[in-house]
């Protein structure tokens, strides 16, 4: 991912781009990044008074992103003991959370599949067979070259536009609004698979990643409601694999 320092050159640039933009969501965006790419690492306490300082903006827009991030579960709330002020804390997934959420992925992309086979008309077929290629080839190009630390943004938005792609197409708004409730935590592992998968250079594993989702693809396309929930299923037990793998190597 593009590295994006918390300082306030960030927010003069978001400013030149769009002078309307709220300040909140420019901060909220800034600190969403640097979660992401663990600029902020996972335990991080956020001071709302330095990160005011650092961005050179009030308190009221850095409370006001921190406040929203609360809300997409990237950070945490925690209330001091008088109950008038809270501390707030990137949050950090244990491995007994990581397997609950790739638990639920199953779950609901696994259903999400096999609706989209069951009723293949409704979804673009076109658009999931693009991500799901483009995918597998920026995988393939990863295991190829020679940079040890390859900046693995676009794997990981062709990764979560495939994903994302797949349970809007189903039209069942209580199953969007489930994975609604965990895609930021999906993102960020996402995020982190694909750099573990991509710095161990296991050509053999980013092949097998990447032709995963082809196999998803070519399941809904051939109208196989179970053969697509299985291949879903397979999928996201490999991701939770690398994710867990990672954790205990980088521990």
């Amino acid at each position: 991912m593009p590295e994006r320092r918390i300082c306030s050159e960030s927010v003069h640039e978001a400013l030149e781009k769009n002078p309307f933009e709220k300040l909140s969501v420019i901060v909220f965006s800034i600190l969403e990044d640097a979660i992401l790419s663990s600029e902020l690492p996972p335990g991080a306490k956020l001071n709302v008074t330095r990160l005011s300082a650092e961005l050179d903006v009030s308190s009221s827009p850095v409370r006001e992103a921190i406040d929203q991030l609360c809300e997409s579960g990237l950070v945490r709330e925690e209330k001091k003991v008088d109950g008038k002020y809270s501390n707030y804390y990137v949050f950090d997934i244990s491995n007994d959370s990581i397997e609950d959420l790739f638990v639920a992925r199953k779950t609901i992309e696994g259903m999400a599949a096999y609706i989209c086979a069951e009723r293949n008309w409704r979804i673009d077929l076109g658009e999931l067979e693009h991500l799901a290629k483009e995918f597998q080839s920026q995988l393939k190009a990863y295991g190829e070259s020679n940079e040890m630390h390859p900046d693995v943004y676009y794997s990981s938005r062709m990764d979560m536009e495939f994903h994302t792609l797949l349970v809007n197409a189903t039209g069942n708004k209580f199953l969007i609004g489930m994975y609604e409730t965990i895609y930021k935590k999906v993102e960020y592992l996402s995020i982190r698979t694909n750099q573990f998968m991509s710095t161990r250079k296991n050509m053999e594993n980013l092949l097998l990643l990447g032709s995963q989702h082809i196999a998803i693809y070519r399941a809904i396309r051939d109208g196989e409601p179970d053969a697509a929930r299985t291949a879903m299923e397979k999928h996201i037990d490999f991701c939770s694999r690398a994710c867990l793998l990672h954790r205990y190597l980088q521990s």
